[in-house]
């Protein structure tokens, strides 16, 4: 009994952590990709609006990316 009280006390306390860690890291990680992202499609979309053009080879050098 004794045993499996400090085995579920340790998993308690390692999950803590982990959550620690995912709430104080990764999230504020993730927040600042949305926000990059929002620029990056915000200045696409201007750059639609003035060059359309220039905006059709960049999408076509973006996503052409891997290929040749």
């Amino acid at each position: 009994m004794l045993r499996s009280l400090l085995v579920l006390l340790t998993v308690g306390l390692v999950g803590m952590a982990v959550t620690g860690f995912v709430f104080s890291m990764l999230l504020p990680l993730a927040a600042l990709a949305v926000k990059i992202g929002v620029i990056l499609l915000v200045g696409y979309l201007i750059l639609r609006l003035i060059k359309p053009d220039m905006a059709d080879s960049l999408r076509d050098k973006v996503t052409n990316r891997g290929e040749g």
